[in-house]
């Protein structure tokens, strides 16, 4: 793994472990038992390190925010997946999650976490959507957006609310899939009994149950 990678990995580390106001760029060459010069050469300032460790961010969520939706009725399953990986992709940089930004000083930084929520609550939109049109949801438009952000409220918040009520460490395919009843309970009243029946079945199920750190 190049330095500047151990670097970010180091940092991203402590960051989730302590919250990044805690941790200096001392720290993280300590723990990589390289000299600061080193990772100065990479990283100036604290800053950068946030600023590189949002574009992986960005990146895995736009990876996310790509996926095709089906067009066999599988909406249900669709959506499920989506929200396992933002669950994912939460917890592993749950540090940013936290951050609270300077709007003078990071107003760039503020501009670019604003525009991806926006993007998740588009997204969903258009997932909930597909699945009015496929009759496995009954909802107006105003209800849609709605639910969108409800549903967001419970994938930025779900890991937080067990690791605050049972010391969460690690995070399971079973943590995701709970956060993903939890969604769905929110959208039982609106769903078709056609869509009903796709709860708890293997199409809405994860594929693989892996242990994430």
């Amino acid at each position: 793994m190049r330095t500047r990678d151990r670097i970010a990995k180091a940092a991203l580390a402590l960051f989730n472990e302590r919250g990044e106001g805690q941790v200096s760029l001392a720290q993280i060459a300590g723990k990589l038992h390289i000299s600061e010069g080193n990772l100065w050469y990479h990283f100036r300032t604290k800053r950068d390190l946030v600023a590189a460790l949002f574009l992986e961010l960005e990146e895995r969520i736009e990876r996310n925010l790509s996926r095709e939706l089906a067009s066999d009725g599988k909406q249900l399953a669709d959506f499920a997946e989506f929200a396992r990986q933002s669950f994912r992709d939460i917890w592993e940089y749950r540090f940013l999650y936290r951050h609270r930004c300077d709007i003078e000083e990071e107003s760039a930084l503020a501009l670019r976490i604003a525009d991806l929520i926006e993007r998740s609550h588009r997204h969903t939109e258009r997932i909930l959507a597909a699945m009015v049109a496929r009759k496995l949801l009954r909802a107006s438009a105003p209800e849609i957006t709605e639910l969108a952000v409800n549903a967001w409220i419970i994938s930025r918040h779900w890991l937080d609310y067990l690791q605050e009520r049972h010391g969460l460490a690690r995070i399971s395919e079973a943590d995701l899939q709970g956060g993903v009843r939890q969604i769905f309970a929110l959208f039982r009243p609106y769903l078709t009994d056609a869509a009903r029946a796709q709860i708890g079945a293997e199409d809405v199920a994860p594929k693989k149950k892996v242990a994430r750190g």
